[in-house]
């Protein structure tokens, strides 16, 4: 029944794998937390974190981290999709949005929804690639660029970030929520999604798991949902509030107005 359970996950098998790379970097721990550690091995198969251009990055370079989120996206758009439906949105943009697991599953819960889709042009020309294989090049737009360089295409009543914000530190990720501030029209809404720190029943996941996770990668951190909700009002965003999900422990979301 177990082996059942992970082969009908969908990404479990995959992530299972990839976690070989966060063990190996977990034999020193403490030089982790000291700053001290070596080149992780995750930091290299997630070359973002130390490109001084992710943008130039080749597709050979970002297609296993890109598959890998792709996989294990599936398992947590429902989630994220259940707490907030998307039906009365017209037109979502998902920023970071990688090979386009969440943007297509939000097409399919929301059949009058138009998706678009914002990465770097190595991960978006792959986005474009499956998206147009399941059917949905009509309802789709892909962008390619660099969020931190380039400005987030414009024309969307809502913007989803899933599992992006905490990729970051504060200063880039503040940099970005007002990037997306600024792209959004009076009115409009930012969905973000992302496990988070102190989740009640699950602290030790979102404070040590995800906590040495991001230290092995090379950046970013986990936050509570009271610090989101303070990085979304410093960057000009209204009433940010905290969704309920069903796997608190795997993601939860937040919606805040522009």
């Amino acid at each position: 029944m177990t082996g059942a359970a992970i082969a009908s996950t969908p990404g479990l098998a995959d992530m299972i794998r990839h976690h070989s790379l966060l063990y190996a970097d977990l034999a020193h721990p403490v030089a982790l937390l000291r700053g001290q550690a070596p080149q992780t091995q995750l930091a290299t198969y997630w070359p973002y974190a130390n490109a001084n251009d992710p943008a130039t990055l080749a597709e050979r370079e970002t297609k296993p981290y890109s598959a890998l989120m792709a996989s294990s996206q599936a398992m947590i758009s429902r989630d994220i999709l259940d707490a907030y439906p998307l039906n009365k949105h017209q037109k979502l943009l998902d920023v970071g949005g990688g090979e386009g697991a969440f943007a297509s599953a939000a097409a399919m819960s929301s059949p009058h929804l138009q998706i678009g889709l914002f990465d770097l042009p190595s991960v978006a020309a792959r986005a474009e690639q499956k998206l147009r294989a399941q059917g949905l090049a009509e309802r789709a737009e892909v962008h390619g660029g660099n969020f931190f360089k380039d400005p987030i295409p414009a024309g969307f009543d809502i913007i989803s970030l899933v599992r992006v914000i905490h990729d970051h530190n504060d200063d880039d990720a503040l940099k970005l929520l007002k990037a997306i501030h600024r792209a959004l029209p009076p009115g409009g809404r930012l969905l973000l999604a992302e496990p988070m720190s102190a989740t009640p029943g699950a602290e030790s996941v979102g404070d040590a798991y995800f906590g040495f996770y991001l230290l092995a990668m090379g950046k970013g951190r986990p936050r509570t949902s009271d610090a989101l909700q303070k990085l979304l009002k410093t960057a000009g965003f209204l009433q940010p509030r905290l969704l309920r999900t069903s796997r608190p422990i795997l993601v939860r979301a937040i919606v805040a107005d522009r």
